[in-house]
């Protein structure tokens, strides 16, 4: 099957076959870390164990969210260091998304690049197929050589929309996950700042 892939696309084969290759390692790669990291945390039941966490005065070893996901990760990291103000609390938490954020992020400007050349490529390989095939055509061939030649040039073009129109799928995909959590994030950051210093913090002090 590979090997008929580059008799009818030639040379461009190669490129494109690695772009293909490389779709889906880095979908397969990026899902996987998603299903680790993206993990969703319950307000009510996250909100209860920050009550918990500092009521016992626990440790950084009783994790105040028993979660794997990023969210839990990085408010587990900044709730552990007892932030004694909102802005403090600020700080810790830019500082825990700058370093744990970009993770998520890895890989997917590839993916972005790779999903607008594959077409590129294939359009190249296809102007390259039609110059053979009228060179050919000039040196005396025939109409049926003419035609079988424009069907093998254009199918450059159809497989580099084929790596494409995935990879550009699982990149907006993976982004929306990205945005939803960042807004998780946001709307937890508020309801924990309100929990923390405007009373309850202080009941405890």
């Amino acid at each position: 099957m590979i090997g008929e892939f580059i008799n009818k696309a030639g040379i461009i084969a190669y490129p494109l076959l690695l772009s293909a290759f490389l779709v889906i390692f880095m979908v397969f790669e990026r899902s996987i870390i998603y299903l680790l990291k993206y993990r969703s945390i319950k307000k009510e039941k996250y909100l209860s164990a920050i009550k918990e966490f500092y009521h016992n005065q626990a440790d950084e070893d009783n994790l105040i969210v028993k979660n794997k996901g990023i969210t839990a990760q990085i408010y587990n990291a900044v709730l552990s260091k007892k932030p004694v103000n909102k802005e403090q609390f600020q700080l810790f938490m830019d500082a825990e998304e700058v370093d744990k954020l970009p993770e998520l992020e890895r890989g997917l400007g590839l993916l972005n690049f790779l999903a607008q050349a594959s077409p590129t490529l294939g359009l190249l390989g296809t102007v390259s197929g039609m110059i053979n095939t009228f060179q050919v055509l000039g040196i005396g061939g025939s109409p049926e050589q003419m035609a079988v030649g424009i069907s093998e040039a254009l199918f450059t073009t159809a497989a580099g929309l084929v790596i494409s129109l995935p990879a550009l799928a699982f990149y907006h995909y993976f982004y929306s996950k990205i945005d939803k959590l960042v807004n998780q994030m946001d709307n937890l950051r508020l309801e924990t700042k309100n929990l923390l210093y405007n009373g309850f913090k202080k009941e405890i002090d």
